[in-house]
Order: C-alpha cells, then sequence, then structure tokens
C-alpha cells in the first residue's frame, strides 16, 4: 500500500478521524491491560496530528515522543498546540531518531501498512524498544472482516488484502527478535450521524487508507446502501468497528 499525501488534508484527517471520548476509553483498557507496568518513556510513531499523544501521557502518566514523517501533519499537530507538550520529531519508521534502548512502550496506530519496509521498521523497533518492553499495534489488518458503516461498502474484501494480515506483521516482529505477547480485538463504540459521517467519507475520499483504495462507484453505492438503510433515522446510528490490537515484546 502507498504511503498518503497529507499535504493540504491534514486538518480534515484530524477532524475526522481524532477518535472521541468513548472510543479512547475502550482503548485505554485494552492497551493499558496489555502493554503492562506504567512505563517511563511512550514512543508514538506515525503519531499524524497527535491524537493519541494526551491520551497515551494520561493512560501511562509518562512522556511521550511523537515521530511523524509528514510535515503537514507536524505542522497540524503543532496548530493543535501539541508540539509544545511533547517532542515532535520528522522521520521515517525505518530510520529513528531515537536512542538505542530509550523506549519502554512503541504505539503504533493505524501506521503498520503505510511503511515500505516491515522488517526495517521492526529492526528499529527491536533497536529502541528497552529489553522487557513492548510495541503496540491499533489497526486494520487483512484478517480482520470489515465492520461497521463501512462494511457496506462494496469492494471492501480487495481493500481488506492491500492491508498486511496479522501473520504478516508477527514474523516481521519475530524475525527482529520480538515474540507475541497479546492479540485483542477491539470494537469501537462510534456513534455517529449520517449527514456528518457521509460528509466525512466524502471528505476522507483521498486520504483515508481504507476509503481510498476503494472506486468511485463503490463511494457511491456504498454511500446509497447506508442511506437506505438508515433513511428515517432520527439520532445517532451504531458504527461499531473492530480493530486489531497486537503486542509483542
Amino acid at each position: 500500500m502507498a504511503r498518503v499525501d497529507y499535504q493540504g488534508n491534514a486538518g480534515t484527517f484530524r477532524t475526522h478521524r481524532t477518535l472521541p471520548p468513548d472510543v479512547l476509553a475502550v482503548w485505554k483498557e485494552a492497551v493499558v491491560r496489555a502493554a503492562g507496568p506504567a512505563p517511563g518513556r511512550v514512543l508514538d510513531l506515525g503519531a499524524g496530528t497527535g491524537g493519541f499523544l494526551e491520551p497515551l501521557a494520561d493512560w501511562f502518566g509518562a512522556a511521550v515522543v511523537a515521530v511523524e514523517p509528514s510535515a503537514a501533519m507536524r505542522d497540524e499537530a503543532a496548530r493543535a498546540g501539541l508540539t509544545g507538550r511533547h517532542p515532535y520529531v520528522g522521520a521515517w519508521a525505518e530510520s529513528l531518531p531515537v536512542r538505542t534502548g530509550s523506549v519502554d512502550v512503541a504505539w503504533l496506530s493505524t501506521v503498520i501498512h503505510q511503511v515500505d519496509d516491515r522488517d526495517q521498521v521492526f529492526r528499529e523497533l527491536r533497536r529502541v524498544v528497552r529489553p522487557g518492553g513492548v510495541v503496540a499495534l491499533r489497526g486494520f489488518l487483512a484478517d480482520v472482516p470489515a465492520t461497521g458503516l463501512l462494511g457496506a461498502f462494496p469492494g471492501t474484501e480487495r481493500v481488506a488484502a492491500t492491508f498486511p494480515s496479522t501473520g504478516e506483521v508477527v514474523a516481521s516482529g519475530q524475525r527482529a527478535g520480538f515474540t507475541v505477547r497479546h492479540v485483542e480485538d477491539v470494537v469501537e463504540p462510534w456513534r455517529v450521524e449520517l449527514p456528518a459521517w457521509r460528509a466525512g467519507v466524502r471528505d476522507l475520499r483521498h486520504v483515508d487508507s481504507w476509503c481510498r483504495a476503494l472506486t468511485d462507484a463503490e463511494i457511491a453505492e456504498g454511500l446509497r446502501s447506508v442511506e437506505a438503510a438508515y433513511a428515517g433515522v432520527d439520532g445517532p446510528i451504531a458504527s461499531d468497528v473492530t480493530l486489531r490490537l497486537l503486542v509483542v515484546g
């Protein structure tokens, strides 16, 4: 899967992809339970516009450093005031400007499918994560079925196949010396207003990794299908989305 160019779209990404409190709450429970004792330093790798920086600092009571290759995403984080509270470094995941053995927990949220060399990323993570530390990944993976309203779109099986599978990610980690600590499917309790959700799909058409892999015809058909299914429904619609949590150490 090719990397996304966020130039001109980082603000849109932050608006639509910042997780609401109810969704963050389920990730806090899962991640803190799986990652073990409270760390001293957390690395948010592929931090984007910084949506997990404050939550990670709160969950662990730890210092959080962000690495993000996109200048547009870093600029958006700066506009949100996050770069003044957390170190925010521009770099690729394959070459981390982080000291060896200086990280207790490395967090990767919906990023592993975008890296160019997954094995090299894990070699770098093995270098920077201290012995006994862990890497925790949140992601869409090829073997996790499409859920939520996007599951109604045609082409979802083809899109899923463009993501790495759990086994492929685990194999990259194992080649770098990691072993699996925990695997869990986390259900995110999204509640959406249909007009805002529809606008979000259109805004993210060429930004979101899932949406941009669909054709224009598939996007149009998916929107028609969802609108027909919920015609006349007032108030929020449940769109629970399942992502996989994989922890290696």
